[in-house]
């Protein structure tokens, strides 16, 4: 099958170039999984491009055109979309380019052509459906989260809830849809059309890295990292570890968010707390290995985790190193037996989690881990995920 990628998906080399220059993150979390999905489809034998609308924006570049060339990198192969680095204009340019490319692409050959879109690149995604209804292949969204959702009724950003609206209109408008959790299908998929759910993927890589001669960290530590919101967990998290004054741990951060200005003065009040700002994920994931505990602390009340799987859980598992999380909905039951439970969602609950599981010997732990490491890597690798992907599209 011929498939073009669409999405914000850049070579290593960009990516690592754009971190380098700014030191901001550029979209860590969106890459990963896209790359993944991509190397996974071109080991199951697919001709995959990616089409890509770089992360590239004022805040970490001042140029004014961006024109780059196309590359190889790793078997993938990279097309970048052109662009005018103006806000709205480059999504204008984004829209424009993409739907042309599109619409001449489908036109021959089109039974063994599919189009899969990263629905977070709504510009590119709005275009390639567009196109796609004129030739007539099949369009299938990714969802990895419910743009909306993401956004919030509280952004001030025109641009922010002008593209959820957007996104929530043409949400419906897909040929297939593969889908995170079981409840994204009732909000995005209206219209019943063929869909999956993937839930993550990991990568299959992992498999060759040994975790036996990994040397934890002496006092232990238990580590989060991601965004870095209150109403992901945080503010409660570190309550609940400053409040255990006499656990011998250190609780070590990673991430961006509105909540860093608070957790830094945290930091100051108790020396066992340490916040690293953002990283390159090949360091966060040495730091996960290291560590004796991860934790997810992000609150099942909020609406959005209904439609969203922890692709955190799915990497922290992939370390080794044992999980402790809240019961996000997203996460289905076959997980349970990999993971520690956070089952009251108060400083007092995180308390006592956080004790209960820095009590459990450390080889009770290791086998924890190591469980949980195989179970992902076995099950929920990117081979396998791509794979089932292929079959589905082939199947409709």
């Amino acid at each position: 099958m011929d498939i073009i990628y669409i999405s914000a998906l850049s070579s290593r080399r960009l990516i690592d170039k754009l971190y380098t220059k700014t030191n901001q993150n550029p979209g860590y979390a969106v890459q990963k999984f896209s790359r993944l999905l991509v190397s996974g489809m071109i080991e199951n034998g697919q001709s995959v491009l990616a089409l890509s609308n770089p992360p590239i924006t004022r805040s970490n570049s001042k140029g004014l055109f961006h024109n780059i060339k196309t590359e190889m990198e790793d078997k993938i192969k990279y097309k970048y979309i052109p662009f005018f680095n103006i806000p709205f204009i480059k999504h204008v340019c984004v829209f424009i380019y993409t739907f042309f490319y599109i619409l001449f692409w489908g036109f021959r050959n089109r039974k063994d052509k599919s189009v899969i879109c990263d629905t977070l690149s709504i510009s590119a995604s709005l275009a390639a459906l567009l196109a796609t209804k004129i030739n007539r292949i099949k369009c299938c969204g990714v969802f990895t989260d419910i743009y909306g959702l993401m956004v919030g009724n509280n952004t001030r950003s025109y641009i922010k809830q002008l593209a959820a609206r957007l996104n929530n209109r043409y949400s419906s408008m897909f040929t297939h849809y593969i889908l995170l959790t079981e409840q994204m299908n009732l909000v995005v998929n209206p219209n019943k059309r063929p869909y999956m759910v993937m839930e993550a993927l990991c990568d299959i890589n992992e498999s060759s890295t040994s975790i036996a001669e990994v040397v934890k960290h002496d006092p232990p530590i238990i580590l989060y990292a991601g965004g870095i919101e209150e109403k992901y967990g945080l503010g409660v998290l570190v309550e609940a570890f400053i409040q255990l004054k006499k656990l011998n741990a250190e609780l070590h951060i990673y991430g961006s968010g509105s909540f860093v200005p608070e957790l830094k003065k945290r930091c100051q009040l108790d020396p066992r707390l340490k916040y690293f700002g953002v990283k390159p994920n090949a360091d966060i994931v040495e730091a996960e290995r290291q560590a004796s505990i991860l934790v997810n602390p992000r609150f099942t009340s909020e609406e959005f985790t209904k439609y969203s799987f922890p692709s955190k859980n799915m990497e922290y598992m992939v370390s080794g190193t044992p999980v402790l999380t809240t019961l996000l909905p997203g996460m289905p039951k076959e997980y349970y037996d990999f993971i520690y439970l956070i089952s009251e969602e108060t400083v007092e609950g995180f308390k006592s989690a956080i004790s209960a599981v820095m009590e459990v010997h450390p080889d009770t732990l290791k086998e924890k881990g190591n469980k949980a490491r195989a179970f992902v890597l076995e099950k929920k690798n990117n081979i396998k995920q791509a794979e089932r992907i292929v079959r589905f599209l082939q199947s409709y």
